[in-house]
């Protein structure tokens, strides 16, 4: 029997954020920075994945989360 490698996690997480009083939606970093922000979630899910390309071509781990109606996030891209 071979033992399976355990996965490791993402180095770096980008969420894409609702702000409800500013209605926008905002690319927020691992660290909490808000890197940008777009109108359309589209956009703002278009504008995380291509930071998130960018960060793992310099060979970091990343995934891209966006956040739900109800608060949760949900997975919209991984590097894995």
């Amino acid at each position: 029997m071979v033992a399976r490698a355990k996965r490791k996690s993402a180095e770096f997480a980008y969420h894409v954020d609702h702000d409800k009083k500013l209605k926008r939606w905002d690319i927020v970093d691992d660290v909490g920075r808000i890197i940008g922000h777009r109108h359309e979630i589209g956009e703002a899910i278009q504008f995380a994945i291509r930071d998130a390309q960018h960060a793992h071509g310099q060979g970091d781990s990343v995934v891209v989360c966006v956040e739900q109606k109800d608060g949760t996030y949900k997975m919209a891209w991984s590097s894995r």
